[in-house]
This record gives structure tokens, C-alpha cells and sequence, in this order.
């Protein structure tokens, strides 16, 4: 019940957005399991509420590297994300067989604007980081 009170809560009034580029509204999720909801904030596009309290916005943009990068962050109100929010939420909006990555910045390039806040990184133009699999290395 307080799940609900907080999704009214949040829901804004509907305003028109910016149309997204065919390539990143394809990035959108065509349907969304039991329990998510999608809802309009003009000041972030979609963003998206579990029932359970995760909160996700997914983005695209070309960045500096001249590549597309996906960018999905995730929340709770009251504390991190767990490991299994984290594969959720990727497994939903980036794919189950798609590489996502986390980005721990130098200390310098830190800053935080949510304490409870994670963020996966997936390049829609080839896998751009090495295997680290090999040789037994994680």
C-alpha cells in the first residue's frame, strides 16, 4: 500500500517530452513485467517504479567517444540497490546476454546527487571493454 501512495506521489502531471531517436526509443522496454510501472517526468523522461521500490531511468546518448552508450540508473529511497536489483533491472532494460558495465570514477570526477543510487553503463556500438575472463582473472 505505501508503494502505491509513493508511485501517486511521484507521478507529475503529464507533460509532452522531447521525441526520442529511433534508436533510443528502441532501447525502451516494449512490455513490462508484473509489478513496473512507467511513468512521465518531464525533467527525466520515462522513469521507472518497481513495486517493490526500485527506482530506474533509462537514457542514450552519443558520447564523447563518438559511440551510443546506454545509461540506467537505479535506486531505493532507503538504502543501495542489492546484487539482485542490480541484475534485474539489467536484465530488463540493457538484456540478459548484453555486457553492462559499472564505472567507479577517480575521486576527482566524483560527485553524487542520490546516496542510494547505482549506475550500468552499456555500449550499443560493440562490447568496448576487454574480457576479463581469461586466464582466470575474475
Amino acid at each position: 500500500m505505501r508503494t502505491l501512495g509513493i508511485m501517486a506521489a511521484l507521478q507529475p502531471p503529464q507533460q509532452e517530452l522531447i521525441p526520442y531517436e529511433p534508436w533510443q526509443e528502441a532501447l525502451l522496454p516494449k512490455v513490462l513485467p508484473a509489478g513496473w510501472h512507467a511513468l512521465n517526468d518531464p525533467r527525466v523522461g520515462l522513469f521507472y517504479l518497481s513495486i517493490d521500490g526500485v527506482h530506474v531511468i533509462s537514457s542514450a546518448l552519443v558520447e564523447e567517444d563518438g559511440k551510443r552508450w546506454q545509461h540506467v540508473s537505479l535506486s531505493r529511497h532507503e538504502r543501495l540497490p542489492s546484487w539482485e536489483d542490480v541484475r534485474r533491472v539489467k536484465d530488463l532494460f540493457i538484456g540478459k546476454d548484453k555486457l553492462a558495465i559499472q564505472v567507479l570514477p577517480r575521486e576527482a570526477d566524483y560527485y553524487n546527487y542520490h546516496p542510494h543510487c547505482l549506475h550500468l553503463w552499456h555500449c550499443l556500438d560493440g562490447d568496448s571493454v576487454p574480457d576479463f575472463r581469461k586466464d582466470g582473472r575474475i
